[in-house]
C-alpha cells in the first residue's frame, strides 16, 4: 500500500517538471540566456515555491 509521502513525492515530481515548463514559458521574451538566464529561471521558481508554501499555510487567505 502506498503512504502519504509516496502519493506527496508524485505530485512534488509532477508539480516541479509542469513549473519548469511554465518557467521557461513566462520567461521566453525575457532578454538573458546562458547562465544569467539559468539564476532568473531558479530564482523564478524558488519565488514560486514560497509563494505555494504561502498559499498553503495561509489557505483561506489569498496571498497571490
Amino acid at each position: 500500500m502506498r503512504t502519504i509521502d509516496d502519493y506527496a513525492t508524485q505530485v512534488a515530481e509532477v508539480t516541479l517538471e509542469l513549473m519548469e515548463d511554465t518557467s521557461d514559458w513566462v520567461l521566453t521574451d525575457h532578454p538573458t540566456s546562458g547562465d544569467e538566464y539559468n539564476a532568473i529561471h531558479a530564482n523564478v521558481m524558488q519565488l514560486a515555491i514560497e509563494k505555494m508554501h504561502l498559499q498553503t499555510k495561509h489557505d483561506s487567505e489569498s496571498i497571490i
